[in-house]
């Protein structure tokens, strides 16, 4: 990298008002530091008079987060500016020092050059995934997120799971510092918890292994029915349209009651773009972050939005929370979504480093001790003891900061900020059992249980067919909160118990050949307790769940046919039966020879043991489900196109019930316009059709054949729109290639990577970059665009692409950085800088 001369990197502004007699700053010499180093740099000022000043510096537009990695201390005679630069600052930056009266007076001017330079010894940092993200199963039945670390010295990066990942879940390569996570929910699973927490770790095998957790979240059908009250949310700050200033992050702070209490802290769901439906928005296309309890009020954080000072943004943010009504899983809780508020985010000084010890923060600037310690569930301000200091809690050892830095500093952080023991927790002498591989064969009362931080324990027992086990799980819980569940060979839940009490139970009667079935002992939230065990397993063949004839039914793929009568007014109707078991599924196939509808009835005693029916499509996506704690279910839908399609029928925890089914099936569909379709299909000559095409005169008048995204994405017809409102649910008035038109919209944020615009959240597409690009296409000025995006020119095309002075490229795809002429940009800057293909 070359280097400027001297003579071009000092300049002396003469800008005082007073002749030249006021205070003024010394030369600054030319300045090299390199990533996650600080640069402290004492810069001098003659000021004879000893009045008061301040120092300000004024960074050029393209340095991106500057804000947040340094601070300035001024005093009458001289000031300390520090500096540690992000991996994302490398490069040769000219620096404005103002030196001012505290208002808009300049005395003086200096600017410095400083080259900042790779770092020759950093440590990984998570670049994706966040701390959580909400998945609506309804929509989509599987949660996946691509993980990516930035490391600048390491040419390859370990990235793995830091504990068991939920069955039938997985973490796969795809890079050498990248990864993605895959994981259908089972309904087993989504009955047990609504939340599970991913935890990662990124390990160059230079420094310690970096943590990392990932809260996801399962939305499914509410169910109907379920005793208690839900939660009241109060929100107290910000208020609708307060303006907030900060150099850091914006505090959010509420207040939740239950009258059965919160398992889980309230979930903070937050973004900078407008949602596009204001009374029921899509809190899985916001960013989120979970609540601490303090003093009776939660308070979580919106991180940096990167606002130089006095830069206004607009955020909406609402508050979730989920009660502990059902100890048996998650069925039965209910959930409260708060009102959408929006306020203003004002840019504030730099960070003074007066966080103090344990205090979240996202920059080791932030903190006094200039350390902001990364964590698994975010960043924390730890004590330094470099230079041979001591930790007033805690031991000194190598820390890792939030920005990839190794420095000195006291911990463990869990141990001192998160409530832990601070002492390493003794397992008992059963280990390993962590696993159902691993599982410790019952055969008598264990007294002596231990459970430590992400530890599990898992213990085996025979149970012959016609006999009930049931496993009984006594601790303390004010010591630690733990769980309980019953499973079988291949992981599926057979029953839980997640209550707020000193014991849990499970329990499962086996009508199958002998089973052997493993309880599961696990601490809630990295809980640590002592507990006691115990098995009892009895004949019980009256009440054993007995499975019906139709078996093997249990899988889409083994759904069993049934017999539909003649069609009567179009309709064409078959009656079936059955008992269902838990943890034994029963599948009835549903073929429609093209687009049409099917609605289906089941009629059973809720008493007798819950049951819920889910339908899906011929590739596995379910497009409706039936879910409630009352007799009887009921469902029907349009669906799109012809092929098998699939009723689950499934009990909820264990026993056994016996039901009664009617599906009917209706072929065709008549309709005036593609709003009375059902998605994927569009109106033609008075009948619903696919909307597959390949040029716009594939497609009825009124619509666009829509890019599908990359290649080999399907296009598909889309009606012409201006506004949301004109599309079918589950659509947005989308900004395509070929024009606005009404597609189906998924979660994907601006710059996100997609295989289709039906991935893009809102009114994005999916442009054909390398990877796919989630975007605007075909703005004519800046006011097309949403917050966090420029109108610019790309490739010939006009696009809204993501600013990146305020987020990440998809660097490690070849995406950069790049500075590009604005169109008609909102407040006349000809230039912005956005990401780009490469």
């Amino acid at each position: 990298m070359r280097r400027l001369t001297l003579g071009l990197l000092l300049g002396l502004a003469a800008l005082a008002c007073d002749g030249g007699g006021g205070p003024m700053l010394e030369q600054i010499a030319p300045q090299t530091v390199r990533v996650n180093e600080e640069l402290r740099l004492s810069i001098a000022i003659d000021n004879p008079g000893g009045a008061t000043v301040e120092l300000r510096v004024e960074p050029p537009e393209d340095l991106r987060a500057f804000d947040s990695v340094h601070r300035i201390s001024t005093e009458p005679g001289g000031a300390i500016f520090r500096w540690s630069p992000l991996s994302s600052q490398v490069g040769t930056h000219e620096l404005v020092f103002n030196l001012t009266d505290g208002g808009s007076r300049i005395y003086d001017s200096q600017t410095a050059v400083i080259e900042v330079l790779p770092s020759e010894d950093s440590a990984p940092v998570f670049v994706h995934p966040g701390p959580g993200g909400t998945f609506d199963l309804e929509r989509n039945p599987c949660v996946t997120f691509d993980v990516e670390v930035l490391d600048d010295d390491s040419a390859d990066v370990t990235i793995r799971t830091r504990a068991d990942l939920p069955d039938r879940a997985s973490l796969n390569p795809a890079g050498a510092k990248r990864a993605t996570f895959d994981w259908c929910p089972t309904p087993d699973q989504t009955a047990a918890s609504e939340r599970y927490t991913i935890q990662l770790a990124a390990d160059d095998g230079d420094h310690p292994v970096v943590e990392h957790d990932f809260v996801v979240v399962l939305r499914t059908g509410d169910k109907e029915g379920c005793p208690g009250a839900a939660p009241t949310i109060t929100l107290r700050s910000p208020a609708m349209a307060e303006s907030v200033q900060s150099g850091t992050s914006y505090p959010v702070e509420v207040e939740v009651s239950d009258d059965m209490g919160l398992r889980d802290p309230p979930i903070l769901y937050y973004t900078t773009t407008e949602p596009d439906d204001l009374a029921n928005p899509d809190v899985t296309q916001f960013e989120q972050a979970v609540f601490e309890d303090s003093a009776g009020r939660f308070t979580a954080r919106i991180p940096s939005l990167g606002l130089a000072e006095g830069q206004m943004a607009q955020v909406w943010y609402l508050v979730s929370a989920t009660d502990n009504d059902d100890p048996t899983g998650a069925l039965c809780d209910h959930r409260t979504d708060s009102m959408v508020v929006s306020f203003f985010a004002v840019g504030g000084p730099p960070p003074d480093g007066s966080f103090p010890q344990c205090a979240s923060c996202s920059a080791s600037a932030e903190c006094a001790s200039n350390i902001c310690a990364a964590t698994a569930s975010g960043g924390r301000c730890v004590d330094s003891c470099s230079g041979g200091g001591t930790c007033s809690a805690g031991s000194c050892g190598a820390t890792v900061t939030t920005e990839g830095a190794t420095r000195a500093g006291c911990g463990p952080t869990g141990a001192i900020c998160m409530g832990g023991t601070g002492g390493p927790c003794t397992d008992d002498g059963r280990e390993p059992d962590d696993t159902i591989g691993e599982a410790t064969p019952y055969s008598a009362m264990i007294a002596d249980g231990q459970i430590c931080a992400s530890d599990e324990d898992y213990f085996s027992v025979s149970v012959p067919r016609g006999s009930r086990v049931t496993v009984d799980l006594a601790f303390t819980h004010a010591d630690g909160d733990l769980d309980l569940s019953l499973r079988a060979m291949d992981g599926t839940i057979l029953d839980t118990s997640a209550g707020v009490r000193d014991s849990e139970q499970v329990e499962h009667c086996n009508a199958g050949p002998t089973a052997t079935l493993f309880a599961r002992v696990s601490g809630y939230s990295a809980a640590e307790n002592g507990y006691a065990l115990s098995m009892d397993v009895q004949p019980d063949p009256g009440m054993c769940c007995m499975d019906d004839t139709f078996e093997p039914d249990d899988t889409q793929a083994a759904a069993r046919s049934v017999s539909f009568g003649a069609p009567s007014g179009g309709t064409e109707t078959a009656a079936f039966d059955g008992t269902v078991c838990g943890g034994d599924d029963d599948w009835i196939a549903i073929p429609m020879a093209g687009p049409g509808r099917i609605e289906v009835d089941l009629v059973f005693t809720d008493a007798d043991g819950d049951v819920d029916m889910r339908l899906f499509d011929p590739a596995g996506t379910r497009v409706a489900s039936s879910l409630s704690v009352t007799d009887d279910e009921s469902l029907g839908v349009d669906v799109a196109g012809g092929g098998t399609y699939a009723l689950r029928i499934n009990l909820v925890g264990s026993g056994g019930n016996q039901y009664l089914g009617e599906v009917r099936r209706m072929s065709g569909s008549g309709c005036l316009v593609t709003g009375d379709c059902p998605r994927g299909t569009m109106c033609e000559a008075g009948a619903c059709e696919s909307d597959l095409c390949v040029t716009s005169s594939d497609c009825p008048s009124g619509h666009v054949c829509q890019t599908g995204g990359p290649i080999p994405a399907s296009n598909r017809c889309g009606v012409v729109c201006s506004v949301n409102s004109d599309c079918r649910a589950g659509e947005a008035c989308k900004w395509n290639t070929p024009g606005r038109a009404c597609g189906e919209t998924g979660t994907g944020q601006n710059g996100d990577a997609c295989g289709t615009f039906a991935a893009c959240g809102g009114q994005r597409a999916c442009l054909p970059y390398p990877g796919g690009y989630c975007a605007r296409a075909g703005c004519t000025s800046g006011a097309d665009c949403e917050t966090g995006t420029h109108c610019v020119n790309i490739d010939g095309q006009n696009v809204c692409a993501l600013h990146c002075i305020t987020a990440a490229c998809r660097e490690a795809v070849g995406y950069t950085c790049d500075l590009r002429a604005s169109i008609n940009d909102r407040d006349g800057t000809p230039n912005r800088f956005v990401c780009v293909p490469p």
